[in-house]
């Protein structure tokens, strides 16, 4: 009688917005830079056509992380119409 191993099974997990779809939006295929906890590198956020994804190790585990949460609630606050509006100031 030997041992085998078993991999366990992986489910690609995704943040879904409630306010757009992102298949075939303007977000789909974009790749935000979120710094790491400790300042000393980088994750990937990717709005994938299925949803928002994050290499940390956090969003495999939760399906969710504060990197893809930030990207997403600054994507619906932009737009939100409710949402402060931006005053272009110019030097003279």
């Amino acid at each position: 009688m030997g041992w085998q191993l078993v991999m366990a099974k992986f489910t690609q997990r995704y943040l879904k917005s409630t306010m757009f779809k992102p298949k075939d939006s303007v977000f789909e295929g974009l790749v935000w830079k979120k710094p790491n906890s400790k300042g000393t590198g980088t994750y990937d956020v990717e709005c994938t056509e299925q949803g928002f994804t994050c290499e940390c190790p956090g969003f495999t585990f939760r399906g969710k992380c504060k990197h893809s949460q930030e990207v997403l609630t600054g994507i619906e606050q932009a737009l939100d119409d409710r949402s402060p509006k931006y005053r272009w100031e110019y030097a003279q």
